[in-house]
């Protein structure tokens, strides 16, 4: 069996090479807090807004 397909193989793999991998952060994504919606039709207003502020800025940026 390959390790690929052991689970358990893969398990000790990861625990021998404890190497974190970065994680990609988006550079240009629009500040937004906590939110509360009354209804689904606020929640998908406030979204429908928050994508088209995003396409406005060119789209998401993913950085290293």
């Amino acid at each position: 069996m390959k390790t690929t397909d052991n689970y358990k193989a893969k398990l000790d793999t990861w625990a021998r090479e404890h190497r974190p991998s970065p994680l990609p952060k988006i550079a240009n994504l629009p500040r937004f807090g906590s939110k509360k919606f009354n209804s689904y039709t606020e929640l998908n207003a406030w979204k429908k807004q928050l994508f088209e502020t995003l396409a406005k800025r060119g789209g998401a940026q993913w950085t290293k």
